[in-house]
């Protein structure tokens, strides 16, 4: 049941004239992290569409719907999860759980029920390799990539193997197997997440050891190591992403754009070796959350339209 104070934060939290029903129904959506799992619905869409000869099926919708509740459910868990250090940091201590207005235990019993459905319905309707890899992407989130986020910086390397899993579920979502074909999505996922939470994490350094986080960040007060860990990485990634090209998943308009976008990502972060401020690494971050969505537009549209 809701306790009595819950019901008074979530009271005094809404606006003139919203209901008490309708503020419930945003604080469960919160819990599902939609700009993140807009993120992982992109790649795992991306993945469909990359194998030769891929065919737009009704297929699709059901990938998308199944991925959409299991990362729903693996969001909410791991806010679950997370609450204790949420309610430490100011960036999420207004999240639903650490402000009182919802439960743990109703967090809990919906991220299961998420979880139970989404990797069902994928093993029920699309195949059981696209189930499996979706309960590993579930099952790596919660259990690996969580709780070390608290024991190691090293986390952030785990967590983005998590991340690059979608878009294979997409592969075999459209092939009904995994090959090596699907490599280079896999690794362009892989290498994006990289800088683009080591940007996350300086900026939010200062809360993140609030938290408990042991983040790069944490131990790296100058700049220096996370300046360091993303050039490298923003060069693999630039490496992955002509990739598709020498394997024909790209045409030549794709590589110019990746070349493109590449080397503005690099741009960005050599200005924050060269000025280590929040300003410079916010600026790494906002060409991160353009550079994907961009990248993976333009792939598509070379892959249907142009190759």
């Amino acid at each position: 049941m809701i306790k009595e104070n819950s019901l008074n934060s979530r009271e005094r939290a809404l606006r003139p004239g919203e209901s008490i029903s309708i503020s419930i129904l945003g604080d469960y959506f919160a819990l599902t992290k939609p700009r993140l799992l807009f993120i992982v619905l992109m790649s795992t869409l991306i993945g469909y569409l990359l194998p030769a000869g891929s065919s737009i099926n009704f297929t699709l919708f059901q990938l998308i719907f199944g991925t959409a509740l299991t990362g729903a459910g693996a969001h909410v868990l791991n806010q679950w999860q997370e609450r204790s250090q949420d309610a430490r940091m100011m960036r999420t201590k207004q999240r639903p759980l650490p402000s009182g207005r919802l439960e743990p235990e109703e967090a809990l019993i919906f991220g299961i029920i998420l979880s139970i459905l989404g990797v069902s319905y994928l093993a029920l309707t699309i195949n059981l390799i696209t189930a499996v890899l979706g309960a590993l992407t579930l099952g790596s989130y919660i259990f690996i990539y969580t709780p070390l986020k608290r024991l190691t910086w090293m986390n952030t390397w785990f967590g983005a193997v998590t991340g690059s899993l979608p878009p294979l579920m997409g592969w075999a979502a459209q092939t009904g197997q995994l090959d090596w074909n699907c490599v280079p999505i896999f690794l362009l996922l892989y290498f994006w997440q990289l800088p683009h939470f080591f940007a996350i994490a300086w900026m939010y350094r200062d809360d993140y050891r609030l938290g408990g986080f042991r983040m790069l960040s944490r131990d790296d007060q100058h700049g220096s190591r996370t300046a360091f860990h993303m050039l490298v990485n923003g060069v693999l990634l630039l490496i992955s992403s002509l990739t598709f090209y020498f394997v024909e998943q790209g045409g030549f308009f794709f590589l110019l754009v990746a070349i493109m976008s590449g080397i503005g990502f690099l741009a960005s972060i050599v200005g924050f070796m060269k000025e280590r401020s929040v300003e410079r690494a916010r600026m790494v971050f906002l060409v991160s959350i353009v550079y994907l969505p961009v990248l993976c537009t333009v792939m598509v549209i070379d892959r249907i339209f142009i190759i």
